[in-house]
């Protein structure tokens, strides 16, 4: 594959620099941000470049622009690639950028508002609040546009774009398209396990014996955090060793044609408790749930303050830099998939409906096609600049293709705090490939994080609620009535030595008799495939 000039652009090979650089997503859901997940297919041919948007003779096409960063909200507007960007692309963004933990409810009042950005992220039409601005006429209708912008409509699964359709076959929602797989392993100290004599743990068993070994060390003494997890959204990979598809919908073990919710499963209760056990006992953070965007527990672990924490497969060489910047003896290892009770086998827990958030775009942007010609420049004649970054700030080229500067060894204003806010799409077949990651990487780092990868593709735990099925009942009384009746519990289990599974038993009844049984009864009526579900038809061929 051949790197072309800035006036030119990278044939579409499969994981974009930009993509393996905004891995560290989830999402307040058990998804992940803008992760990308390699599967080793082919890139994808080049398309042709159209509605480039660099007239260097028009003004700048001028919009606003609000999003949440899955990294510290410290973008910084003059910065010298968001005016690489602007000359290049001819065009003036008012970014607006909110920390993800406190998006949704800073969206909520915007939308409330009715004075909305020209374009702004959000959940989709599977989320009751943006579905009914969608309805309400707040979001231009997209289809004509994704008709003539193909590189935009290429860029998602038509699987996908089929899913987004009302009922009268428009779409005004572009998603931010991913593959179900998004592994959030355990990272550990490995040179502090060795100097403990402690192996990497294969069973939960094992963990929990290897964290009480930490607690009770020098390194316990000195204050070092066992097991840091900054929100539940980042144990689900760990949660799947208890045989659960964390926050999800499942069969019921009594009736496998009735599915019910997380936290009707007496699976989901178990492992909640379990964790509430590791916090009695000192071996967990007890800052859990309190670092909402969990950039505290990544930072902790950095900073030498804890021995194992999760976080997202692909910012492997990202913890490594950073660590051994404070301590240039640190090792770090990545713990695979643990077997669970009763052996049960870990693995990965896929993330349902194949896109995590996207973005909408105004019904009252001035100019909807100077957008639309500036999203399809960013794919076609802006693809390197807008996937890549900057040769020699963001990137070096080796053996042929672009590999990843770690972050910690660029040069501030090229961090990704200054480049992620300035992402649209990043297109799904340009995810899977291993071939920049393997670049970015030496022989025996790269065959260590793949094997890693692949150990949690051995197993898959699924959501198995399609959010393309409506259920009314669900819509309008779930979060009321979850706030509630379960609320307390969910939120106080790990943090509450009080909060007892008999607590949450009584108040999953009371939940029961309100309504919730009801909305059971008509989800399992209305969503007639109650499957394991295949995400193959997303993936484009």
């Amino acid at each position: 594959m051949k790197f072309h000039s800035k006036e030119q652009r990278w044939k579409r090979s499969s994981l974009s620099l930009a993509a393996v650089m905004m891995a560290s997503a989830l999402a307040g859901c058990a998804s992940t941000g803008n992760s990308s997940n390699p599967t080793g297919s082919a890139a994808s041919p080049s398309q042709t470049a159209t509605g480039n948007q660099t007239a260097a003779s028009s003004a700048p096409y001028k919009f606003s622009y609000m999003t949440p960063v899955w990294v510290a909200a410290t973008y910084t507007k003059g910065g010298p690639f968001e005016k690489e960007l602007f000359k290049a692309a001819n065009v003036d963004i008012d970014v607006q950028v909110l920390p993800v933990a406190d998006y949704n409810q800073k969206v909520n009042v915007v939308l409330a508002s009715g004075s909305i950005p020209d374009v702004l992220w959000g959940s989709g039409p599977t989320d009751k609040v943006w579905k009914d601005a969608q309805d309400q006429g707040a979001f231009l209708k997209i289809n004509k546009y994704l008709d003539q912008y193909p590189a935009i409509k290429n860029a998602i699964p038509a699987a996908l774009w089929d899913k987004l359709k009302d009922k009268n076959g428009d779409i005004y929602f572009i998603p931010n398209a991913n593959f179900p797989i998004t592994p959030f392993s355990l990272y550990y100290r490995k040179d502090w396990f060795d100097k403990l004599g402690i192996a990497e743990p294969k069973t939960i068993d094992e963990l929990v014996a290897d964290l009480e070994k930490i607690k009770n060390s020098d390194l316990g003494k000195q204050g070092i955090i066992p097991l840091s997890i900054g929100n539940m959204n980042y144990a689900k990979d760990l949660a799947t060793s208890f045989g659960l598809s964390l926050a999800g919908w499942e069969p019921s073990s009594s009736d496998p044609n009735k599915l019910i919710p997380w936290y009707a499963n007496p699976k989901d209760i178990d492992f909640y408790f379990w964790m509430q056990d590791l916090m009695k006992k000192g071996l967990l953070d007890p800052a859990f749930k309190v670092d909402g965007d969990a950039t505290q527990t990544k930072a902790k672990f950095i900073a030498g303050k804890a021995a194992v924490v999760t976080g997202n497969w692909s910012t492997f060489t990202d913890y490594v830099t950073k660590t051994q910047q404070n301590d240039k003896n640190a090792k770090v290892g990545v713990i695979s998939p643990l077997t669970g009770p009763g052996g049960i086998p870990g693995g990965v827990r896929t993330q349902s409906g194949l896109y995590d958030r996207g973005f909408y775009v105004s019904a009252k942007i001035k100019n909807p096609d100077a957008f639309f010609k500036f999203l399809n420049w960013t794919l076609t004649d802006g693809y390197n600049l807008t996937q890549y970054g900057i040769e020699g700030k963001t990137y070096v080229m080796k053996d042929g293709q672009p590999a990843s500067i770690p972050d910690g060894q660029r040069d501030p204003a090229y961090q990704r705090p200054q480049i992620d806010p300035l992402s649209f799409i990043t297109p799904i077949d340009l995810k899977s490939s291993w071939a920049p990651m393997k670049a970015s990487m030496d022989a025996d780092t790269f065959a260590y994080v793949k094997q890693k990868f692949d150990d949690y593709l051995k197993v898959k735990y699924s959501d198995y609620r399609d959010p393309f099925v409506d259920a009314p009942l669900q819509s309008k009384n779930e979060t009321q009535m979850f706030n509630d009746y379960m609320l307390g519990v969910t939120q106080g289990a790990v943090l509450n030595p009080q909060i007892t599974k008999q607590n949450w038993m009584d108040a999953l009844q009371k939940w029961e008799k309100a309504g919730g049984s009801a909305m059971i009864d008509e989800v399992n009526r209305l969503q007639t495939n109650k499957s394991n579900p295949d995400f193959s038809m997303y993936v484009k061929k």
